[in-house]
């Protein structure tokens, strides 16, 4: 089984939960971010592949409020992820990435996600996830 703690820190050594909301109507998590040059394209800005993979990462993980066994405790797997880049992301930038789930069954989510410059709350990034559950039946075999 994978260690999700293990290989995040290497890949996103500078990710952290920022701030819960567990309330059970608008679950949601916040997690603050510092571009490293590892993140950057050659104009020393985040490339846009490690923000979609910022995306799928912390928006999946809003998913661990609400999962219990048979319902969301793999995180799911996703079907879509669409990404829309509004700004530059320069390496050394501190950011906000605000998730939450916007509607959620026994099969299907949609999560959101809002990147945001730290310093004055500008919206850098936004998605949209679509995810499956792909947990076992409750008392199924693994």
């Amino acid at each position: 089984m994978c260690n999700v703690q293990e290989w995040t820190s290497r890949l996103f050594p500078s990710l952290a939960v920022h701030s819960v909301s567990s309330d059970p109507a608008r679950p949601a998590v916040t997690f603050s971010f510092t571009v490293e040059r590892q993140h950057c394209n050659r104009l020393n800005n985040m490339h846009g592949g490690c923000t979609a993979s910022l995306f799928d990462l912390c928006t999946s993980c809003v998913l661990a409020l609400i999962s219990r066994p048979g319902y969301w405790s793999f995180l799911g797997v996703s079907r879509t992820l669409n990404t829309t880049y509004l700004r530059p992301v320069p390496e050394g930038s501190a950011v906000l990435i605000e998730c939450e789930i916007t509607q959620v069954g026994q099969r299907l989510c949609s999560l959101r996600g809002v990147m945001r410059r730290a310093s004055d709350g500008a919206v850098l990034a936004t998605c949209e996830h679509g995810k499956v559950n792909n947990d076992p039946e409750a008392g199924g075999k693994l």
